[in-house]
């Protein structure tokens, strides 16, 4: 059993807005029906319906941070979702960055398109991928950054995710030649309050610079975890927002000297559970570090299981772990899955969130990578930005975690208009109870990138879906990727029945 520990890597191994019901309408109407003594609809409760999602934002962090950084933002609107095809509805859907002294747009007219904007060595505000009545439901967007050879070499990914009010991240560090950053966009016109907790291997961190911090309205804040923490190996940052919402990002980079060993966008967890998944452990060399944080009173008994492309088994030693309340525990599980591609899964006796990060290279480290807990799901998913490069392959990782799955895989190209893509021919993609299927994509030739869609065949089981981006050069590999969400399609609403006893009231 593990108990505490934290792992030091040496210098060699250094996204929606929510969809509003209209109660006033029927406020008015109960006032009037009350003057005259007639039935009239009331709010029961358990009454709901659902309906496609009238609009949605989500919030990209931080486009054209550096100059020698080339990144690109994208955004999709996934065709054949409910709600796209109504009758006399509008929609409207694209790219648009938030105020600032540069700007930059790129609209969507159309089920099926795709938008993009451009930052290559110029600094941009923040950017919000939005829709629209029936552009709004099954919108995706994600933002990709590379530099092949220069002080930020490196290559980086999120998805663009809706503000909320609460975040977590596993896996950030703030020792000597490595920054983390949380970024914090406010998509609103009044300002947020918001506050960053860090918890480290002993526990939560005194960090009074990262409580109230304000963000000003349609603005972001950039907070430094070596400023807030410094000399925490390991930590896991919870956001929690007062007033307002907020997107939340954070990102994270490893130099040796002025020479960058690895950067990348760590990726969402999902909120405290006992039972969490990590997918998307990358095939290859190099620590595959898992931190697992137990927020709460109680200390974590948590169980640990490897899914592999032949099966699911426990290591014999690793398979358990003991995380104290409110802190953070590594080890490294790379010993254990061998260079295979994997999914974690861990099974706690208290709620626990997780990560993992990942290094590559041989006796010299290029580049890093992470993972997130996250959690099954039974929908559509979808990353946009997908790149087509030399030398570049994407593949996803398909895991099926309690019974057998079977998906259909089809991508949309992007071929620089405003009209549909064409989605290519599905692939079946079948995946046996508790085990994970790890495939390479082929798009077609002559487009810059493309979203790839995972739709799960009518009667599944549920999955996880992550993907990896990876790039060979004679500089090293360069690496990225993160878990997939399902897809906002469609929203649960109260619906109106009707009530006597408030007509004779």
């Amino acid at each position: 059993m593990i108990r505490r520990g934290g792992f030091t890597p040496g210098p060699a191994l250094a996204g929606a807005r929510p969809f509003a019901v209209a109660v006033a309408a029927v406020a008015v109407v109960t006032l009037a029906a009350t003057l005259v003594q007639q039935p009239v609809p009331a709010l029961s409760e358990g009454a709901t319906s659902i309906e496609p999602i009238g609009s949605t934002v989500l919030l990209c962090p931080e486009p054209g941070a550096g100059t020698d950084l080339g990144v690109r933002v994208t955004a999709a609107s996934v065709p054949g979702q409910p709600g796209q095809d109504d009758p006399g509805a509008e929609g409207a859907a694209g790219l648009e960055t938030l105020p600032g002294r540069e700007s930059a747009a790129s609209k969507i007219l159309v089920p099926g398109g795709q938008a993009q904007i451009e930052a290559f060595g110029t600094r941009l505000p923040a950017i919000q991928a939005y829709g629209e009545g029936t552009l709004a439901p099954g919108l995706v967007a994600d933002q990709w950054g590379r530099d092949p050879g220069g002080r930020g070499r490196g290559m980086a990914s999120t998805a663009c995710a809706p503000a909320a009010s609460e975040f977590w991240f596993v896996g950030g560090g703030a020792i000597a030649g490595r920054v983390t950053r949380i970024v914090l966009v406010n998509p609103d016109e009044t300002a947020a309050v918001a506050d960053v907790l860090i918890y480290g291997p002993n526990g939560l961190i005194d960090a009074p610079g990262g409580r109230g911090l304000v963000i000003k309205g349609e603005d972001r804040l950039v907070e430094r975890l070596d400023v807030l923490a410094p000399g925490v190996a390991a930590t896991a940052v919870h956001v929690v927002v007062r007033t307002g919402r907020v997107g939340a990002s954070v990102d994270d980079e490893q130099r040796v000297g002025l020479t960058t060993v690895g950067t990348d966008w760590i990726p969402q967890a999902a909120g405290p559970s006992t039972r969490v998944y990590v997918p998307g452990i990358v095939s290859g060399a190099g620590p595959r570090v898992l931190s697992v944080m137990a927020p709460g009173d109680d200390d974590a008994i948590v169980k640990i299981r490897l899914l592999t492309p032949d099966g699911t088994f426990a290591p014999v030693d690793r398979n358990s772990l003991e995380v104290p309340a409110n802190s953070v525990v590594t080890i490294d599980m790379a010993p254990v899955i061998e260079g295979a591609p994997a999914t974690i899964e861990l099974t706690s006796t208290v709620p626990i969130v997780a990560g993992v990060r990942m290094f590559f290279g041989g006796s010299v480290q290029d580049e890093t990578a992470f993972s997130a807990g996250a959690q099954p799901f039974s929908g559509l998913s979808a990353v946009s930005g997908l790149p087509v490069r030399s030398a570049t392959d994407v593949r996803i990782s398909i895991t099926a975690p309690d019974t057998a799955a079977e998906v259909d895989v089809t991508i949309l190209p992007f071929r620089g208009g405003k009209e549909a893509a064409v989605p290519t021919q599905a692939r079946r993609v079948k995946i046996g109870a508790g085990k994970v299927r790890y495939i390479k994509l082929s798009p077609p030739a002559g487009i810059d990138w493309y979203t790839a869609v995972v739709t799960p065949v009518e009667g599944s089981g549920p999955v996880l879906v992550a993907h990896r981006v990876r790039e060979q050069s004679r500089f090293g590999d360069l690496v990225t990727g993160y878990p997939w969400s399902p897809l906002r399609v469609e929203v649960v609403v109260p619906t109106a029945q009707q009530d006597l006893a408030v007509a004779n009231r």
